[in-house]
């Protein structure tokens, strides 16, 4: 029973994250002619590996996604590094990913309630 509590744990910081990043791209969008603004982007999934690899009995207490300014890109003229395409892309991605995750709690749902009803 301990593994599926911390499958749903799992799955709901992973509907965290993605929620997260869709605000951040959002804003990114939103803010795609706006002099001087730099792109942001949402760390989790990374953290979330490195803790998986470290130990077999990794707990996920605590692991939240962060909010960065991602360094190394192609800045404008006005001093804006925003590039839309990425932005609607990743955007698409994590659309993806977010309605995957919410298939996944929901089946994962659906077999529980089999289980206590017994049908």
């Amino acid at each position: 029973m301990n593994v599926t509590v911390s499958q749903f744990d799992l799955l709901n910081k992973l509907l965290d994250a993605s929620e997260l990043r869709h605000r951040v791209i959002s804003q990114n969008v939103a803010n795609v002619n706006t002099p001087g603004y730099h792109r942001l982007a949402v760390s989790f999934e990374e953290e979330l590996a490195d803790r998986l690899r470290s130990a077999g009995d990794a707990t996920i207490d605590g692991l939240t996604p962060s909010v960065y300014e991602e360094q190394g890109l192609t800045v404008r003229a006005d001093g804006n590094n925003v590039d839309i395409d990425k932005e609607m892309g990743q955007l698409n991605k994590n659309a993806l990913l977010y309605q995957t995750y919410a298939q996944v709690l929901a089946s994962r749902l659906s077999m529980m309630r089999s289980a206590i009803t017994g049908r």
